[in-house]
């Protein structure tokens, strides 16, 4: 299940998604400024054209991010996506990254739901917010 809610006003769709915009502020970019959230929208598709909205656009670096689960990131769907903003980058002259969940941990940006639940500027969805308090229920159980 990813877990979504808004950070700074800003909707995240997933935990990592909430992380790497942490981690985009912890090296001086801006939310709304500096890194651009679902603005960049590529279309892809052979037989039906379809809309791929890239999560994170960096122009003052002329990057398009794409956070994406490792298990997720090679499905056909995303391959497709994937192959779509790249051409794309290579025609506008922009790079495409993707980043999985291993290289939020390895920069040490990577956050759990609990995590995220502390940081004062996030609001937790709905579903997010039942998950969290199912979790902390069953740590309670344990004990």
């Amino acid at each position: 299940m990813a877990y979504s809610g808004t950070y700074k006003g800003t909707r995240f769709r997933s935990i990592l998604e909430l992380s790497c915009m942490r981690h985009f502020e912890a090296e001086g970019l801006e939310l709304g400024s500096t890194v651009l959230y679902e603005t960049v929208r590529i279309p892809y598709g052979k037989r039906r054209m379809r809309t791929y909205v890239v999560d994170f656009a960096i122009p003052g670096t002329r990057t398009l991010v794409e956070v994406k689960p490792l298990s997720r990131s090679q499905n056909k769907n995303n391959r497709a996506k994937r192959a779509a903003a790249e051409d794309w980058c290579v025609r506008e002259g922009w790079t495409y990254v993707v980043v999985t969940e291993d290289e939020l941990h390895a920069c040490g940006s990577s956050l759990t739901l609990e995590q995220a639940a502390g940081i004062d500027e996030v609001r937790l969805g709905e579903r997010s917010a039942r998950a969290l308090r199912r979790k902390q229920s069953r740590k309670k159980r344990k004990r």
